[in-house]
């Protein structure tokens, strides 16, 4: 492919440094020598050129009411809202390819396929967006009735979007599925999260390893952040020096404080520590550190869907996981025989498996070695990467074709 292409990604719900958006494809395509730009909406307005090269221009989020619905309302009325501004700045550098990876760029994504340029246009759908209404929103009979009525407009429109652009990219398979009962098959196509960070892996001993388990990622009450300290309280009993750390973006950010509540109040302040998330490469250090990884979300629909990274990333660095009994979770632990699955709404079923797993070297080591082998074998973004430079290629040849 000549390299001298220009590819634009767009965002509004995820960061400059993006582990996928910005190191697992920016970056690399930089490194082959396409011009990348990145345009996004964010916590403060900023624009430049990063180290690693690539061109970004981040516009300030605008938040008009803290109700969901009125919020949605509102912004769209703004004549001046930030996905007008977002289209300007896409649209302005003429990209071959753009490529966006939040819902709401939706909203613009069409009027880009149709600029005069004939433009390749992406779609990464990244979450399960209408289950994700369902799931996580609506605490009462009335407002649940909204939110499936929102949710039902926002899956038909999302669908209807989708048929004007070159290729629908989904991180797994029921998401991908659901694309391909609308479009052409050949429109659709499954690219795995998986893990590019495996060669920062360290292989210290089970001794020189300072945590015994690690929660790393979205830390919410439907993620299982209060059961794992159930876990924990219940887990001190029979191994005391017990410690535990929870690492990643509270939300809502008030969650951090209840958490530190419940530590205080069970006297638990040497055995759990909730640290901030920090930088995708920081998070290496943390895995290198730790025995055992954590990933007990709670049965709701969504996050029965969801692909968590997580779950390479563990396996990557050589920790054993206790995971939740269903999806995607279930499935990867099994297949690979990498870790225990139990009930994350049942604390002592947590806490038993974090008792086996410390205390039978065994069973430890034949996890953690399947989880390694694993990923190095299977596992690798790099794999998926080259199938995505592939997408771009076919779908630059065939508007070559079509000019």
């Amino acid at each position: 492919m000549n390299t001298n292409i220009k590819i634009c990604f767009l965002a509004d719900r995820h960061d400059l440094f993006d582990e996928r958006i910005y190191w697992k494809m920016a970056v690399p395509l930089k490194e082959r020598g396409f011009d990348v730009y990145y345009f996004l909406i964010g916590s403060e307005r900023k624009k430049g050129k990063t180290k690693e090269g690539i061109f970004f221009e981040q516009l300030l989020v605008k938040q008009y009411s803290q109700n969901l619905y009125l919020n949605f309302i509102l912004k769209r009325l703004d004549t001046t809202n930030n996905y007008k501004e977002l289209f300007r700045l896409a649209s302005g550098i003429k990209a071959d390819i753009y490529h966006f990876h939040d819902l709401w760029i939706n909203l613009i994504a069409k009027k880009l396929k149709f600029l005069n340029h004939k433009p390749v246009v992406f779609y990464d759908v990244r979450e399960p967006h209408s289950d994700d209404l369902v799931s996580f929103y609506g605490k009462n009979s009335i407002s649940k009735r909204i939110v499936r009525i929102f949710a039902h407009y926002v899956d038909k429109w999302e669908k209807n979007c989708s048929k004007e652009y070159d290729l629908v990219i989904a991180t797994e398979e029921n998401v991908g599925e659901k694309f391909r009962k609308i479009l052409k098959k050949n429109k659709v196509e499954v690219l795995h999260n998986f893990t590019n960070i495996y060669n920062n892996y360290k292989n210290y001993s089970f001794s020189e390893k300072e945590y015994d388990f690690i929660y790393c990622g979205g830390i919410t009450a439907l993620r299982g952040a209060f059961q794992v300290l159930d876990a924990a309280k219940i887990t001190v009993n029979k191994i005391p020096k017990v410690k535990i750390l929870l690492l990643g973006k509270f939300s809502p950010s008030k969650l951090k404080n209840e958490l530190q509540e419940v530590i205080i109040a069970n006297k638990l302040e040497r055995n759990i520590y909730l640290y901030d998330s920090v930088s995708y490469k920081e998070v290496s250090d943390f895995y290198n550190k730790s025995k055992i990884g954590l990933i007990t979300w709670l049965p709701v629909k969504a996050l029965s869907i969801k692909m968590p990274i997580k779950i390479f990333e563990y396996m990557a660095f050589g920790l054993p996981i206790i995971g939740s009994n269903f999806g995607h979770i279930k499935d990867f632990i099994e297949k690979v025989n990498c870790g225990k699955v139990v009930n994350p709404e049942k604390p002592v079923d947590i806490s038993n498996a974090m008792v086996e797993l410390l205390t039978n070297d065994k069973i430890y080591n034949l996890y953690s070695k399947n989880g390694r082998n694993a990923t190095l074998m299977k596992f690798k973004w790099e794999n998926e990467f080259d199938r995505l430079v592939g997408f771009y290629t076919k779908a630059l040849d065939e508007r070559k074709s079509i000019k």
